[in-house]
């Protein structure tokens, strides 16, 4: 896998007009926003929840799809569209892949930000 699939620093970096401190500050909010948005998703799936489901899929896409880390926010995006279709176990079979690459994504996050933007 290309590691622009995981994120894609340089798109991120001109998303934001190169603002480097911005950026920094963007990432930090992401180490710890995600991860409690894949807990309440799978609180959803736990709970039967589609709606949860729905909410949350869609608040890991956009949020993911916005530092430009494409490969979790396209299962996200599969979450959610299952999910807005009312298929919660279709829906559900994509959490192991959330999960999977959401550990490789905030690992390449700590390090991009330990050897600096």
């Amino acid at each position: 896998m290309n590691s622009d699939e995981i994120f894609n620093a340089s798109a991120f970096l001109y998303h934001l007009g190169e603002d480097r401190e911005l950026g920094i500050e963007i990432l930090k909010v992401y180490l710890s926003d995600a991860p409690e948005r894949v807990s309440s998703l799978s609180k959803g799936f736990e709970e039967n929840d589609i709606d949860l489901v729905v909410k949350y899929s869609h608040a890991l896409k956009g949020i993911t799809a916005t530092i430009r880390a494409p490969r979790l926010a396209q299962i996200a995006e599969a979450t959610e569209v299952a999910a807005r279709k009312g298929d919660i176990e279709e829906s559900r079979s994509y959490f192991l892949s959330i999960e999977s690459e959401l550990e490789k994504l905030l690992a390449v996050l700590k390090e991009y930000l330990r050897t600096g933007l």
